[in-house]
């Protein structure tokens, strides 16, 4: 069996990074090749003692894009906000249009990419992340790339950084500021992601020219925190009623 090489940006992030582990853990499979801004960092370098070749790439630089997917069968995509940038939505969707030219100029044979909806054509709410990534992908299509797009929900993960941690209230209180109301949201674990894309590659013919929206549970904010409070007790978990 040929041993597809597949290339992955952002593979030191989130999503990246769970893409990485899942397809290490099918080496027979799949040769990793881990892109990054500093292959000295201490999670490249643990990508790379399992196995990933880890290479330098800077999305601002064509030719560096073009030289990270060289002999690359397929690639996954997933482009970074910088939201201290105030111009952050352009800088990203150039990003992503970079990293799209060099999979098209070097023959990548299928891309997977992380996107979102276009809310600012949905509801007319400027989430400059999320329109960065929806314009990414329709440029993805314009210029005819094999793709599959991955619409990837809030990370559980997330409860544990300052992202959505609960905020301590009291001695046994805590909050969930999230602002959904009483409205429910999708979720995922990271990892999960990665075993879907790994999915999503051994099955190109399946996938090819859809998009899939992930979802491992959809709650309520208070719905999530009683059962933080049902595994922590005797500490109690709120929603906060965020607006």
């Amino acid at each position: 069996m040929m041993v597809a090489t597949v290339t992955v940006f952002g593979a030191t992030g989130n999503q990246g990074g769970a893409v990485c582990r899942a397809l290490l853990r099918h080496a027979d499979q799949f040769m990793v090749r881990a892109v990054t801004r500093n292959k000295n960092s201490d999670k490249a370098k643990q990508l790379a003692l399992k196995g990933a070749q880890v290479v330098e790439s800077d999305c601002n630089d064509t030719r560096s894009l073009t030289e990270a997917l060289r002999g690359s069968n397929a690639c996954f995509v997933v482009t970074a906000t910088d939201f201290s940038d105030s111009q952050c939505q352009q800088k990203e969707t150039n990003q992503g249009k970079n990293i799209a030219d060099a999979c098209q100029k070097m023959g990548v044979e299928h891309v997977v990419f992380s996107t979102q909806l276009n809310v600012m054509k949905v509801c007319g709410i400027l989430a400059r992340h999320m329109v960065a990534k929806a314009d990414t992908e329709e440029y993805m299509k314009d210029i005819g790339l094999p793709l599959t797009c991955v619409i990837v929900p809030y990370y559980y993960e997330n409860f544990l950084t300052n992202t959505g941690k609960p905020q301590k209230e009291s001695n046994n209180t805590y909050t969930l500021a999230i602002p959904m109301g009483t409205l429910s949201f999708d979720m995922v674990s990271v990892d999960d992601v990665g075993e879907i894309v790994v999915n999503i590659f051994l099955q190109k013919s399946q996938y090819l020219n859809k998009t899939l929206s992930l979802c491992g549970d959809k709650l309520t904010i208070r719905e999530i925190a009683n059962v933080f409070t049902k595994h922590f007790w005797p500490k109690q978990f709120k929603d906060k009623q965020v607006c």
